[in-house]
């Protein structure tokens, strides 16, 4: 007959457990963290090179801050394009961006695709200008900056229009009344979740430490 070994588990090993399994629900819990109530927010981005993290030229042709609508926690960006006319082709995930409207007096337009959160995001680019004769496709990545995440209206502070009319309004644009409006940090997650994460990853760290040395002793 086999004999079954006895598995000693000692103190230091449960905490080392403990340990690991704190670093695992970390990013768990920041990426479950990340989902915002349902209604409008703004949030500034840059327009990366695709690959270095230097801005490209292309981010003077994007209107800042983007929108953010959220909508059943389905998210989709709102962009205002300067130089519309220059800019042919706009893909996010290979897929054309919905255009919401077209200012052709100002060579502005709006569009927007679905996000599935604020990591940095591909997109495929073709921009011609006819008079310096410049014809080119590339590829750019759009970095947004959370930190500058801003509330404009929430779907239960007030009336919440769906319409294209008003999804049509250019999204690099804020006025007085959406400053007021304006709330900082508006994501629903709980700081003080992660520090206490935090401290009993340290506690528990010292104290094996302590037992580690104890045993050398």
């Amino acid at each position: 007959m086999l004999e079954m070994k006895k598995i000693n588990i000692t103190k230091p090993g449960v905490l080392l457990l403990f340990m690991v399994t704190l670093l695992l629900m970390l990013p768990m819990y920041a990426v479950a963290n990340t989902n915002l109530e349902d209604g409008e927010y703004s949030i500034g981005y840059t327009v990366l090179h695709s690959d270095n993290d230097s801005a490209s030229i292309a981010n003077d042709y994007w209107v800042k801050p983007a929108k953010i609508v959220v909508n059943n926690g389905n998210m989709v960006a709102q962009m205002t394009l300067n130089n519309s006319s220059w800019i042919t082709e706009f893909k996010v995930h290979n897929q054309d961006v919905q255009v919401l409207s077209t200012d052709q007096a100002n060579d502005k337009r709006v569009v927007q695709f679905p996000i599935d959160s604020f990591s940095t995001l591909s997109a495929q680019i073709h921009v011609i200008v006819e008079d310096i004769d410049y014809d080119h496709g590339y590829t750019v990545r759009f970095s947004f900056d959370e930190s500058s995440l801003k509330t404009i209206q929430l779907a239960e502070g007030g009336e919440q229009e769906q319409s294209s009319s008003n999804n049509s309004q250019s999204a690099g644009t804020t006025t007085n009344s959406s400053n007021n409006n304006q709330v900082e940090n508006p994501q629903t997650n709980d700081s003080t979740m992660p520090i206490v994460f935090i401290t009993l990853f340290i506690l528990s760290a010292f104290y094996l430490v302590k037992q580690w040395k104890s045993r050398e002793a």
